[in-house]
């Protein structure tokens, strides 16, 4: 059995679940024991689907509790370990393997029958990334989905001709919608390099398999630039790629631009509870924008900037909280009203005859996520972001967004990749550390005044950092390898428990 064919196996399970009207929840490869049994509990499922193993992952043992402690569950279909490492001793009887489990016969002939399934019946539920608590469960539907590839569709011109190379996690809504979604819309070939990312097989399925488009999170590129088959990797054939997930310094984007060399990059902008994507670039755009903005709202989209956690419109060019409404929202968190309530929020001052949700007393109101992200609208209304609300630094009453840090530190010749954070200060409440990592073996690490100089240049003298640790150097508290979540972003979090352990 070959990746490709456990691909075969989600889009199968996706696809009869879509048919029935039944809702697909992916759970992340890396939870726990403990993580499946809470999440699954507050879900309830009637069938798992799940590999006996995956990579240094056994679910052996999580599985065989899993039955005993989830009521709900009353059939485990077993697929085929990859690498042949996990198997099960033994078959309880609620499990199946996947093939015997299609090979059964069914209980009536005939074509199986249409259920009546509605456009808006939840088909999908994604569990947002949480730094605390159990992840919430953003319920998606088939008019989400569907209506996101269709929109990615449209702006990449992406035809049946197409190869795309998916590096990233189909549990995520980057993989599932963007990456499945996208192509099942466009009739496009997915190119899927390995179980978990790796830079070295995600260059070789450029090559092998001439893909002509390639998606990934800012960090995915990173290591594909700097790994030492990068040189000699054929990539002539990339005709286009998207890059989102996490925020992107102009200077990282001009690179994968300029050295992949990706002629068509399209930035984006989006979230979870919005289907994905919200924002995107177009190829015809000026350049300028396409490196240094979000792109412009999907077709059915409104959006304002505000005052964070109000419904205060501030002035056309000011930083705010970004809040969005249109056809890709969430109907909410399942199970959690009170986090529903926080999240999609009516604003009084927007009534209008066409909105979404109601007072009770015939007047209509839109209903606005509250995205927690910081961004401007420029004066051609590209988003611009500048990062998370929660990222804010506060040194001494000043409000420091370490995105524009960021962006600066790329730009010099001898850094990869930057993620600031705020670091406690007696002084100053906090003061601002700067991760960074080298571009390669032949570039000279600066030294921390460089760096500190080198901001100066640029941003105001507060913001350049106080603290430099360098991610592969020699503290041994500073990992090797950038801490990252398991879609592949960044882990800010990570760094800031880094950075506990640093000043402890």
């Amino acid at each position: 059995m070959n990746f490709g064919q456990l691909l075969d196996h989600n889009a199968e399970v996706f696809f009869a679940c879509a048919y029935l009207g039944a809702a697909l929840v992916m759970l992340n490869y890396a939870y726990t024991e403990h993580e499946m049994a809470a999440l699954l509990t507050t879900i309830a499922p009637k069938i798992l689907f799940a590999p006996p193993g995956f990579v240094h992952y056994d679910y052996t043992k999580a599985l065989g509790k899993l039955e005993k402690e989830i009521p709900a569950l009353d059939r485990f279909v077993i697929i085929d370990d990859l690498g042949g490492k996990y198997s099960f001793s033994s078959h309880p009887p609620k499990f199946v393997p996947y093939s015997e489990y299609l090979g059964r016969p069914r209980t009536s002939t005939g074509p199986v029958p249409a259920t009546g399934v509605s456009p808006h019946d939840t088909i999908n539920v994604q569990f947002t990334s949480g730094s605390t608590g159990l992840p919430k469960r953003v319920s998606l539907s088939h008019y989400n989905i569907m209506n996101c590839g269709r929109h990615i569709w449209q702006q990449t011109r992406m035809s049946e001709d197409d190869r795309v190379c998916l590096p990233v996690p189909l549990f995520h809504s980057f993989g599932m919608i963007v990456g499945i979604s996208t192509s099942a819309v466009a009739g496009s070939a997915l190119v899927l390099p390995s179980e978990l990312f790796n830079a070295q097989m995600t260059l070789e399925c450029i090559e092998k398999y001439k893909c002509t488009a390639v998606y990934g999170v800012p960090t995915m590129f990173v290591t594909e630039m700097n790994h030492r088959q990068y040189a000699r990797t054929d990539r002539s054939s990339l005709r286009f790629g998207i890059v989102g997930g996490a925020a992107m310094p102009p200077e990282l984007l001009n690179r994968i631009v300029k050295d992949f060399p990706v002629p068509r990059l399209y930035t984006c902008w989006g979230m979870t509870e919005m289907w994905s994507l919200v924002t995107m670039m177009h190829e015809t755009d000026p350049y300028s924008k396409r490196i240094n903005t979000a792109g412009r709202l999907f077709p059915y989209y409104v959006g304002k900037i505000v005052k964070p956690n109000t419904s205060e419109v501030l002035p056309w060019g000011s930083k705010g909280e970004i809040v969005v409404s249109g056809p890709g929202q969430m109907s909410g968190y399942l199970g959690n009203p009170d986090k529903t309530k926080e999240a999609l929020r009516y604003h009084e001052e927007d009534l209008e005859a066409d909105g979404i949700g109601g007072l009770g007393d015939g007047t209509v109101l839109r209903r606005w996520m509250h995205t927690g992200d910081e961004g401007f609208l420029d004066e051609d209304g590209y988003l611009v972001i500048s990062g998370r609300i929660k990222d804010i630094v506060i040194r001494g009453g000043e409000n420091i967004s370490p995105m524009e840090i960021e962006e600066r530190l790329i730009e010099h010749d001898s850094i990869a990749q930057a993620s600031v954070i705020g670091v406690p200060d007696e002084r100053l409440g906090e003061e601002l550390a700067a991760f960074v990592e080298l571009r390669g073996d032949g570039f000279t690490r600066p030294s921390d005044d460089e760096l500190r100089a080198f901001v100066r240049q640029r941003l105001a003298r507060f913001k350049a950092p106080k603290y430099f640790y360098w991610i592969g150097g020699t503290n041994e508290l500073i990992p090797r390898d950038w801490p990252k979540t398991t879609s592949g972003k960044v882990s800010k979090p990570d760094l800031r428990k880094i950075a506990q352990g640093l000043f402890s």
